[in-house]
Order: C-alpha cells, then sequence, then structure tokens
C-alpha cells in the first residue's frame, strides 16, 4: 500500500543496503594488503515493486542486497595456476643444475679438465727424464690428485642427489597437506553454500591453496554444484581413481606416497621380484608408516624409472592403491603392471625429479671417464689388455696404477697384498672409489716407463732397457689424444679385455702395449669430459632462461588478476564517499517523513 509509511519503509531499505555496502567497503580496505584477497561488492537490485490501479503502473518498493559478490576471473586463474606449474618446474632446475655446475667447478684451475691436463703433461714431462725420481713424484701426485677429484666430484653430487631425493619426498608430503587443507576447505564451502550465504572469504583461501598446489603440479579443477570442486591431476597414467579432491564427502580422494628404497628379493631364486619400501604420505617420522610390496616382473627400465621417479599413487590414509584404487596391503606380491607411479608432467615436482635423473646421468658419467682413465693408462702402464692375463697367469698385470679403493688391501709399508681381488675388481671401479696404487705412490721408482716393463712384474726387474728409456712413459702422455669408446664403458665394455677387443669395436694394444691403435667411433677423454659440462652448461642456461621468462609472463598475469581482483584504496575511498552520501539521502527522506507525518498527525487537529 501506497503512502508516507511505504516510502518510510524505502528509506530504511536504502539505509541498510547503503550500511552493508559500507560494511563490503570497510572489509575490503582492512584486507588491502591480505595476500589472496578479492575484493568484494554488494550486489544490489529493486525489491519487489508494488501494483497499482489505473495507469500508474507499478510503484517501486526500494532496493535490497541480493548478494555480496567476489571480484574474481576464473580464466585467469587457470592462466595463473598453468604458468606457475612451468615456473615451478624449471625454477627447481635452474637451482639444482646451478648447485652441479659448482661441484665440477669447470673450467678451473682445481677442476677435473685441468688436473686431466696436468696428469698427462706430467708423463710428458716424465719421458725425457724417466730416471729422475722428482718427475715420478710429480707423476704420482698429479694422479692421486686426479683420483681424489673424481672422487670427490662423485660424493657431492651422491650428496646432491640424496638432497633431491628429500626434495621430492618433502613435496610428497607438502602436496599432501595442502590437499588435506583444501579438502576442509571446500566441504566448509559447501555447508555454507548450502545454508545460502557466499563463503567468499573461504574462497580465497581454497583459491590460495590453489595457486599453492600449482607450484607443486599440474592439475585440472571441475566445479560442481554449492561452490565445491574436484581436483585431479592432468597426467593420471592408468589411474581410474585419480580425484585428489572431491567435492562428495563420502568419496574416496587420492593421495601420493614416497619410495625410499627398493631391493632384490633373497628368496626368489629368479632374482625377479623386488622388494619396494615405501612410507605414507611421505611421513618418515614415525615407523607406522613404513610399508612393503613385492612387484615382480619389473624390467632394468621400469626398476629405474620407479627409483627415479619415487612417488607411487596411495589412498586417503597413504596406502598404495593399483590402477582401480583397491589398497595394496602391506607386504603384498602384486605384478609390475599394477604399481602406479606419479608423474606429473610440469610444477616442482617434476623438476626434482628431472634434476635427479640428470645428476644420475652425470655420476654414471663420470664412471664411465674413471673407469676409462684406469683401464687405459694400467693397460699402457703394464702392456697388457687383460689384467689377469688369462686367469691366474703369473704374468698378470703386478703394479696396476689405478686401482679400486674400496676393495684393495695393504700391509703395514703400503704393498698390494691382495692383487688378484684387486685386479679382478678393476671391472667394478667408480669415480667414488678410483684410487692410485699406494705401493706406487710410496716407491714412484715402481712407475714403469720403459719399452720392455711390461715384459716384468715390476720395473725394477727390467734388465733390457736402459735408464734413459722413457717410451711408456710417453706411450702414457700420448692416451691423451687417443680415441677410445668411453662412450660404450659399462654397457658393451666392462673390463680392460672388452676395451681392447676389436670384436666389441674396440681398441688394439700394440708394440709392447705402448701403441693404441684407435677405435673408428669413438672420442678422447678430454673431450667426452668437456663434451658432458657443455650438456650441463646448455641446461642450466636453458632452465635459468625458462625460469626468467616463466617469471616474466607470470608477473603479467599476477598484474592483470591484481587489477581485477586486488583493493584498490581510491576506488574504495570514493565508494565510501558515494555510499555515505546515499545513506544521508535517505536519512534525509526518513527526517522528511517524519515531518509528513507531524502535519498530518498534529496539523490536521488544528
Amino acid at each position: 500500500m501506497s503512502g508516507l509509511f511505504s516510502t518510510f519503509n524505502i528509506a530504511k531499505r536504502g539505509m541498510n543496503v547503503q550500511q552493508r555496502s559500507i560494511d563490503v567497503t570497510s572489509h575490503n580496505i582492512s584486507n588491502a594488503n591480505t595476500p589472496g584477497y578479492s575484493r568484494q561488492r554488494t550486489k544490489i537490485e529493486t525489491t519487489r515493486p508494488m501494483g497499482m490501479t489505473g495507469d500508474v503502473g507499478q510503484l517501486g518498493t526500494g532496493a535490497q542486497v541480493a548478494a555480496i559478490e567476489r571480484v574474481r576471473d576464473g580464466f585467469l586463474d587457470y592462466q595463473v595456476r598453468g604458468e606457475n606449474s612451468s615456473l615451478g618446474k624449471y625454477d627447481t632446475r635452474s637451482k639444482s643444475l646451478q648447485e652441479v655446475e659448482t661441484i665440477f667447478n669447470e673450467p678451473s684451475e682445481t677442476g677435473i679438465s685441468s688436473l686431466m691436463g696436468k696428469f698427462f703433461d706430467s708423463f710428458q714431462e716424465l719421458s725425457k727424464q724417466p730416471s729422475s725420481s722428482n718427475g715420478r713424484t710429480v707423476v704420482a701426485q698429479q694422479s692421486a690428485a686426479l683420483a681424489d677429484a673424481l672422487n670427490h666430484t662423485y660424493t657431492q653430487l651422491e650428496k646432491l642427489q640424496a638432497n633431491a631425493q628429500d626434495s621430492i619426498r618433502a613435496g610428497v608430503t607438502g602436496v599432501n597437506s595442502i590437499l588435506d587443507q583444501v579438502d576442509r576447505l571446500n566441504q566448509e564451502i559447501i555447508s555454507v553454500k548450502v545454508s545460502g550465504n557466499m563463503p567468499n572469504d573461504l574462497l580465497d583461501k581454497r583459491d590460495t591453496l590453489l595457486d599453492e598446489l600449482s607450484n607443486k603440479f599440474n592439475f585440472v579443477v571441475d566445479k560442481k554444484e554449492f561452490e565445491g570442486i574436484c581436483i585431479r591431476p592432468e597426467d593420471v597414467g592408468d589411474m581410474k581413481t585419480p580425484n585428489v579432491i572431491t567435492s562428495s564427502p563420502n568419496t574416496e580422494a587420492a593421495r601420493f606416497s614416497y619410495i625410499s628404497s627398493m631391493e632384490v628379493d633373497k628368496n626368489d631364486p629368479s632374482g625377479n621380484t623386488q622388494i619396494i619400501t615405501y612410507y605414507k604420505n611421505g611421513n618418515m617420522k614415525n615407523d607406522s608408516n613404513k610399508q612393503t610390496m613385492k612387484v615382480s616382473g619389473l624390467s632394468k627400465e621400469q626398476i629405474k624409472d620407479v627409483m627415479d621417479n619415487r612417488i607411487i599413487w596411495a589412498n586417503s590414509s597413504g596406502q598404495a592403491t593399483k590402477g582401480d584404487g583397491y589398497p595394496i596391503r602391506n607386504g603384498e606380491t602384486v605384478q609390475a603392471s599394477e604399481i602406479l607411479m606419479f608423474k606429473p608432467s610440469n610444477g616442482e615436482l617434476n623438476g626434482v625429479v628431472s634434476v635427479q635423473k640428470d645428476i644420475q646421468d652425470y655420476m654414471n658419467q663420470l664412471n664411465k671417464l674413471a673407469k676409462t682413465l684406469a683401464f687405459s693408462v694400467n693397460a699402457v702402464h703394464s702392456g697388457m689388455d687383460d689384467p689377469l692375463n688369462g686367469g691366474g697367469n703369473p704374468d698378470r698385470d703386478a703394479t696396476p696404477f689405478f686401482v679400486n679403493g674400496s676393495v684393495v688391501k695393504y700391509n703395514n709399508n703400503n704393498i698390494l697384498t691382495n692383487l688378484d681381488d684387486t685386479l679382478s675388481a678393476e671391472e667394478e671401479i667408480t669415480a667414488k672409489n678410483i684410487s692410485m696404487n699406494k705401493e706406487i705412490l710410496e716407491d714412484v721408482m715402481k712407475i714403469k716407463t720403459r719399452t720392455n716393463d711390461d715384459k716384468f712384474a715390476f720395473a725394477s726387474h727390467n734388465n733390457i732397457d736402459g735408464d734413459a728409456d722413457g717410451a711408456r712413459a710417453l706411450a702414457l702422455a700420448q692416451l691423451r689424444d687417443s680415441i677410445l669408446r668411453v662412450q660404450d664403458v659399462n654397457e658393451t665394455i666392462i673390463s680392460r679385455k672388452d676395451m681392447f677387443d676389436l670384436s666389441k669395436g674396440g681398441s688394439v694394444l700394440q708394440d709392447n702395449g705402448m701403441k693404441i691403435v684407435n677405435s673408428s667411433s669413438g672420442m678422447k677423454m678430454g673431450s667426452y669430459f668437456k663434451d658432458t659440462i657443455d650438456r650441463l652448461g646448455v641446461q642450466a642456461q636453458e632452465a635459468s632462461r625458462m625460469t626468467a621468462n616463466q617469471e616474466e609472463l607470470l608477473f603479467s598475469l599476477e598484474e592483470s588478476r591484481t587489477s581485477i581482483s586486488g583493493v584498490s584504496l581510491d576506488e574504495e575511498m570514493a565508494n565510501l564517499v558515494q555510499f555515505q552520501h546515499s545513506y544521508n539521502a535517505s536519512a534525509k527522506i526518513i527526517s522528511t517523513i517524519d515531518e509528513l507525518l507531524d502535519v498530518v498527525i498534529n496539523g490536521l487537529k488544528r
């Protein structure tokens, strides 16, 4: 019904609307510097009009607040999270590869490349004065320095790889923690929305967590009713139940666990069963989270893949699952096809997994270099392409130059005491255990420098050549330019004999074992190491460049999102003034109505 009281109600509604708008503006101003906050605005609409008789039509009854909305662009959120995943990947790779570069320290005076040059130079100088004890001492010290550099570099790479594995575990724990928080917020948001309210601040908290999660791995968000969401990784592989967040509280959500180790099952005589040890949700603080499973039928490539990635699909409690989401019981035996590794193509998890693989590649390349160095130097030093010379032969290599430091044994006088074991263990030489023979290091006159030294167990027994003969020392120096199958070491070339086996594409020893007939498809040791360093430099540069590009792109997208969702204090102050004037105007209407009512009620009596 129209009249003064109807006008009063319109003014009252106007004051309520402006009051609510001022409240929202105040909330925006208070959170101007709150990370992840999206500015809010009141959605004002007219109230239901009142019908009028005659031709006047409907008469408005004022305004009301229909909703308090967040100002948010969902497409920008999608773009930001996608680029954030890429940044997480390349930033992780850039930082880790820079650490690898620091470990190699190339080029430098103390790097492996420089020490290799000094090693061959020392033999070059020794060939000029082979009887000089000073020259021999320099050779021994340079050899020991090169071996120590290989040991130290490998050990540092091992530590860095262990750090990378810790980062994977920490990443798994962090991801599961974020997912648990998002899940709780998701259910709160749904319950608030069901009650008819808009949970704007809860939505902001959830979006902030999703931004953080996107740095870990790339995922897809499916929006559901009542502002609920379901989340699944973009890379689900064969997982049939890939949702890590579900809008239904009664639906099982997936999580991830961390594989700590893998070993051959000694109870399986075939050797085809592996025992995998993992920790639920990556939590290694409690032994109760430690679980095992036996996996049969894993190929070498699959074993490497498991140890490289280490992240396995699990249920909400962290128990490893098969592709259909069915849990694998502790100690259960499953087939290789039933375990599912989580392999995100983007994000921090992908970055640290890829870096761990790269570190292992560099460790393998160092091993190839160390073993090639040991095989070639030992072969030329003794003149033998087979250290055992047929096995059990008394003419076996009695003074190997480089040895396997984890196997070799010496007496108190640094005399080698387990020669046969040491020669057999030459096949197991790595950059970690390569060592200069202490027997030679202790008595440098045992270094073989003469043409016919190969015919004698010890250089001192040579009664054929004169003291001025430095032909073998020169041959050792010339190894610098020999073409060897370095890239095939630990693959088709396992032993010294393999390296000089022509049927395997290897080189050939001639002229008392001093001349190496170069392989047709090999490379120099120095060139091989330089290629390794060049590859590292390219990878590090690419990661650094991609990080810079992603940071710039992400900054641009963040600016765009902030321009829409961020709080502008100037704009809020302008809105505040507008709402204040509107509030005052509505109050003035009420004051006017009061005067009119006074006329109607009191003035008509006079």
